[in-house]
C-alpha cells in the first residue's frame, strides 16, 4: 500500500499543495525564506569555500541569485517530472556534480530549502504553515533528492528539522569566505533601496540573522533600536498580508 510519503500520486498531491504555498499562500514569505535558507549555507565552511571559489556568488551576485531562484520556481510551478522540471533537475545535476561535495553537504543544502522557508513562514508570515504544507514541502524535496542522488534524507519534515539543527551545531564556523559571501548578498538586498538608505538596510539585514548565523558570517549585532524596528516592520507586514488574504479586494486595490 502506498504511504503518505511514497509514490507518484503522493508527489503530485504534494506538488499541488506546495504550488499553492509558493504562488498564493506565502508568495512573498516563501521567497524570503528561501533566501535566508540559502544564506545559512554560508556558515558551513565546506560549502562556503566552494561557493566562494567559483567567484559567481561574489563577482556575479545578482545573476547567480536570479538563476538559482528561476530554477527552483521552475520546479515549483511545473513539477519535478514535467518537461521543464526534468530539464531543471538535469541542469542542477550538471552544475553540482562537477564538484566534490559530500552527501552531508548536499543534505544540508536540501534542508535549507525544505526546513528554513517553513520556519520563516511560521515566524513572520501572515499565518503559520500547516502540517500538511510542511509534509508537502518534504515530499517535494525528497523527490528532488532522489533525482539528484542525495542519500539518507530523514523521512519526515520534523526529523529533517532536527537533523538540520544538529548539523548546524556541529558544523557552523566563522570563515573569511562566509563573511565575503554575506557581504555580497547583503549588498544585493541593500541595492534594492535608495542609496541614502543603504547603511540602514544593511544593518537591518544583519538583524534578520540568528546569532549562530550572524557569528559565522561575521555580521555585526544590530543595535537594539534596529532590531526592534525590523521586528515591528515584519509584524506590520504580516498584518497587511493577512488583511489582503481575508479581503481579496484589498489585494486587488493594492496592486
Amino acid at each position: 500500500m502506498e504511504s503518505a510519503f511514497d509514490g507518484q500520486a503522493a508527489l503530485s498531491r504534494a506538488e499541488a499543495i506546495y504550488r499553492d504555498v509558493a504562488f498564493t499562500e506565502f508568495s512573498e514569505d516563501l521567497a524570503f525564506g528561501l533566501n535566508i535558507g540559502f544564506y545559512r549555507t554560508f556558515a558551513v565552511p565546506e560549502i562556503a569555500q566552494l561557493l566562494a571559489s567559483t567567484g559567481r556568488m561574489t563577482g556575479q551576485t545578482e545573476l547567480r541569485a536570479k538563476a538559482t531562484g528561476q530554477m527552483m520556481y521552475q520546479l515549483f510551478r511545473h513539477g519535478l517530472d514535467s518537461e521543464q522540471g526534468s530539464e531543471t533537475v538535469a541542469a542542477l545535476n550538471r552544475i553540482h556534480f562537477r564538484w566534490s561535495i559530500s552527501n552531508d553537504a548536499f543534505l544540508y543544502v536540501l534542508a535549507c530549502f525544505d526546513v528554513a522557508p517553513m520556519r520563516w513562514c511560521d515566524a513572520y508570515a501572515w499565518r503559520s504553515s500547516t502540517p500538511a504544507e510542511k509534509d508537502a514541502s518534504h515530499i517535494l524535496y525528497l523527490g528532488l533528492a532522489r533525482r539528484m542522488g542525495i542519500r539518507h534524507v530523514p523521512p519526515t519534515w520534523g526529523e529533517f528539522a532536527h537533523w538540520m539543527d544538529r548539523y548546524e551545531q556541529s558544523r557552523f564556523a566563522a570563515t573569511p569566505e562566509a563573511a565575503e559571501l554575506w557581504g555580497a548578498t547583503r549588498g544585493l538586498l541593500a541595492n534594492r533601496f535608495p542609496a541614502a538608505l543603504g547603511p540602514l538596510v544593511r544593518t537591518a539585514a544583519d538583524a534578520l540573522l540568528d546569532e549562530p548565523l550572524r557569528h559565522a558570517c561575521g555580521a555585526s549585532r544590530a543595535p537594539a533600536a534596529i532590531r526592534s524596528l525590523v521586528s515591528s516592520g515584519m509584524r506590520l507586514r504580516a498584518r497587511r498580508v493577512r488583511r489582503s488574504h481575508q479581503n481579496p479586494q484589498l489585494a486587488h486595490i493594492a496592486t
